[in-house]
């Protein structure tokens, strides 16, 4: 992975189902979660994120308009070792889950804002209806066909508008098997059939979808 992320990478449909990852406090906690007290753990994110969870860095992730579910996991991910986020592991052991429960809470209630308004390319086949031949189900069943995320049987983040260069990085370490926190292998197991040229498409195409444009180089 690349960047900080939540830095460490938030990407990518590989949460696992709420119901089966967290404890019945957990999702208290979760649902629950105040964006009013979230203020001064904010402050933190936003020297990598922006202040409102809007990257300003193509190799960082927005954080803004994503499930609140999926940012809650893949905090307590990082916090656990679960996933490798260079310090976000560490920034995220000093959160409790309260924090935690807070910070999400802000940044799902938080838009990505548009940069432009262009005609959105056509739809890659892979989102569209996905591969039989190899077994690959439709991008849109888990990340919703405006690319918004869903909970379904998996808590799948938005795609739409992510950076393009953190959207590769993202989808090579599931390729690669370097990133392994995703639910049933799910992830691993459709990114290693992918192409480099398959990945490419499926980021510029779900950038647009955003309505997000490449940011200036830091």
């Amino acid at each position: 992975m690349i960047g900080p992320l939540l830095a460490g990478g938030l990407l990518l449909a590989a949460a696992s189902t709420s119901a089966g990852v967290l404890s019945a406090e957990q999702q208290q906690l979760l649902a629950a979660g105040n964006p009013a007290e979230a203020a001064g753990p904010a402050k933190k994110c936003g020297k990598c994120h922006g202040e409102s969870g809007v990257s300003d860095d193509d190799e960082i992730p927005h954080l803004a308009a994503q499930p609140a579910s999926y940012l809650f996991k893949q905090l307590l991910d990082f916090a656990a070792d679960r996933r490798d986020g260079g310090r976000m592991n560490k920034t995220a052991r000093k959160l409790s889950e309260q924090d935690m429960a807070n910070l999400v809470a802000l940044f799902a209630s938080t838009e990505l804002p548009p940069m432009q308004d262009e005609p959105l390319p056509p739809e890659p086949k892979l989102v569209s209806s996905g591969d039989t031949a190899r077994n690959l189900s439709p991008c849109k069943d888990c990340h919703g066909a405006d690319g918004k995320g869903k909970a379904d049987k998996y808590d799948a983040p938005a795609l739409a508008g992510m950076p393009r260069p953190y959207f590769v990085a993202a989808m090579q370490s599931f390729k690669e098997g370097s990133r392994q926190n995703d639910a049933d292998a799910v992830m691993r197991d459709a990114a290693k059939t992918l192409s480099v040229a398959e990945i490419d498409a499926l980021a510029a195409y779900y950038l647009a979808l955003g309505k997000r444009q490449p940011l200036p180089p830091q």
